[in-house]
């Protein structure tokens, strides 16, 4: 990799839905497998954290920085295929794109994933869902590529999906690309149902605002939309950070907001909930380096 791929002190603002937060002391686009091996081992040999960024929609990355790389994957890594009802993808595709190409071809299975606007590799890292349907519900298989530059494929019961989690959240290694049994259905059905689901989103979340979706994960007791609100944070700020009038599970920025504000105002909802209730909120969001 040439020197010029790889930039310092690099702002990722821009990247990131939320629009805050500082530098990745360490920034680069990733064309190939090769590349990605390059780069992550000068990240083990220099003992810095190393971080796959997708479409920065569940990412908060401090205003101090990240004193480590940071790598997003261009657009070799997105690339769909569908032959019969197998529909493959790679890393960086969208699911809005998955979604949609699903649905022409009279597939169902994904079409509710729609309007999540993540990467199939973050969907699967964190086994995404909305509306019933959750990526790991017709995964055939996942391959990934691991520090010593293994190819490795694992089958659906490999990857040890569960709610919000999946297998490579602990071994680090990069998502390349996935397959998926979908299941045959009426293109002008799947489309309406679709259409139905995004009108939903469209009426109760804050999509006029940057946001980072869904902020924490869903308990066994109540959803934490719900409890966020019966503890009276609906519309709370720290700073330009908002707990969102429109739906409580929802963090946005009104304008102004830093990293921290964003952090704190999960920290505030966190122990008034707990106190409140007794429930622990689990951060859905990840938030990267020094809060």
């Amino acid at each position: 990799m040439s020197s010029a791929n790889l930039k310092e002190n690099y702002s990722l603002r821009h990247l990131i839905s939320f629009r805050v937060g500082g530098e990745a002391r360490f920034f680069c686009e990733i064309e190939t497998n090769e590349q990605f091996l390059e780069v992550k081992k000068k990240a083990i040999q220099q003992n810095k954290p190393f971080f796959i960024l997708g479409r920065g929609t569940n990412v908060v990355i401090s205003d101090k920085g990240f004193d480590g790389y940071i790598v997003k994957l261009s657009r070799s890594f997105s690339e769909l295929s569908i032959e019969g009802s197998i529909l493959k993808a790679k890393t960086a595709t969208p699911l809005s794109r998955i979604a949609r190409s699903s649905i022409q071809n009279n597939l169902s299975g994904m079409h509710l994933l729609a309007g999540i606007p993540g990467t199939l590799g973050g969907a699967i890292y964190m086994n995404a869902g909305a509306y019933g349907q959750e990526i790991s519900q017709t995964v055939i298989e996942v391959k990934s590529i691991n520090d010593q530059g293994q190819i490795i494929t694992r089958d659906n019961a490999a990857c040890s999906f569960s709610y919000r989690h999946s297998i490579f959240q602990e071994n680090k290694e990069c998502i390349l690309e996935a397959s998926f049994q979908l299941t045959l259905g009426s293109k002008d059905a799947l489309e309406k149902e679709m259409n139905t689901v995004m009108q939903k989103r469209r009426d109760s979340q804050p999509l006029e605002y940057p946001n980072a979706g869904s902020v924490f994960k869903r308990t066994p007791q109540d959803f934490p939309g719900a409890l966020i609100e019966k503890a009276g944070l609906k519309g709370f700020s720290i700073g330009g950070a908002m707990v969102s009038p429109k739906h409580a599970n929802f963090i946005i920025n009104t304008g102004n907001a830093t990293a921290q504000n964003i952090y704190d105002l999960t920290s505030v909802i966190i122990e008034t909930v707990f106190k409140q209730t007794g429930i622990t909120l689990e951060r859905e969001i990840i938030f990267l380096g020094d809060f």
